[in-house]
């Protein structure tokens, strides 16, 4: 199967270059600026990847073709957050020049995955996505979680003092965090010719738990010896203290703030009747995945 692949630079879209092309399916990544790209990678693309601009298009992005045509089109979510106005139009155009160098390509099938987050604004996409006539599922995921992963990031910093601040409306949040590599197998192991036509679908992983309980479990495999004691503080001082004590930007305290907030526990039922899978233990997510 060849596979068309978008969002590159995204957490997801970067372990997608790296593990998605095997057995089955030849990934065909695509992005603006490929050195940058690169930069980023945390493991070597096993893909082939292209340069193609989706907003502003240009030579790149009209000669760009791939022999026998595409099967398959996934696009991960572009911009931080689709809550935005700016974020949103800037989505929408890219995700309809993607279409259309997908449809160029004599694909048909098209996968659109997106953040808990997004849910609020997804009726936009799906509009796109319904007008223009592919066959068309949305992906709406969990936090994904591993390494590199905002959450990864996130936990890790907070064994590097002695004292952890947390906001209570964020640490008693539940949610069910997905190994990037489980979504990226679960993937390849839906028939995508057969299922989840012109649909909505919502997969995390098989645990629930909250933030608190997800930093006893990196604490129990990382750092168990590690003596940390733990206070409560108002939100409006939180972006001040990480920055202070753990170098933590602002904008990453936001961002994972912003994303904790709109997360919930899914119970995989849009789709665990039809595909078989079992996901990797969290436990051995955070040991193994360095």
């Amino acid at each position: 199967m060849e596979v068309l692949l978008s969002g590159l630079n995204s957490y997801l879209g970067n372990r997608a270059m790296s593990h998605l092309n095997r057995k089955g399916f030849h990934v065909h990544g695509i992005a603006r600026d490929l050195d940058l790209l690169k930069s980023r990678l945390l493991e070597p693309a096993t893909g082939s990847l292209s340069i193609v601009d989706l907003l502003r298009k240009g030579k790149s992005y009209d000669s760009f073709e791939v022999k026998g045509g595409i099967d398959l089109a996934i696009y991960i979510t572009h911009v931080p957050t689709l809550a935005e106005k700016i974020n949103l139009n800037l989505e929408l155009i890219t995700l309809k020049n993607f279409i259309q160098l997908a449809i160029k390509n004599h694909c048909q099938r098209i996968i659109y995955i997106a953040r808990l987050m997004d849910k609020p604004f997804v009726s936009y996409i799906q509009k796109v996505l319904e007008d223009s006539k592919l066959v068309f599922t949305i992906v709406l995921k969990n936090l994904a979680i591993g390494k590199g992963s905002v959450l990864d990031k996130y936990m890790r910093q907070m064994f590097h003092g002695k004292y952890l601040a947390y906001d209570g409306d964020i640490a008693n949040v539940k949610f069910s965090p997905i190994y990037a590599l489980d979504l990226l197998r679960w993937i390849c192991n839906v028939d995508w010719h057969s299922n989840f036509k012109n649909q909505i679908i919502e997969i995390g992983g098989a645990h629930v738990l909250t933030i608190q309980e997800m930093y006893r479990l990196y604490k129990k495999q990382l750092y168990p010896d590690t003596k940390v004691k733990s206070f409560r503080m108002p939100s409006f001082l939180m972006r001040l203290f990480y920055k202070k004590m753990y170098h933590i930007n602002q904008e990453d305290v936001i961002e994972f703030n912003r994303l904790m907030k709109m997360e919930y526990p899914i119970d995989n039922s849009s789709w665990k009747n039809i595909v078989l899978f079992s996901f990797t233990p969290l436990d051995q997510v955070i040991k193994s995945d360095q």
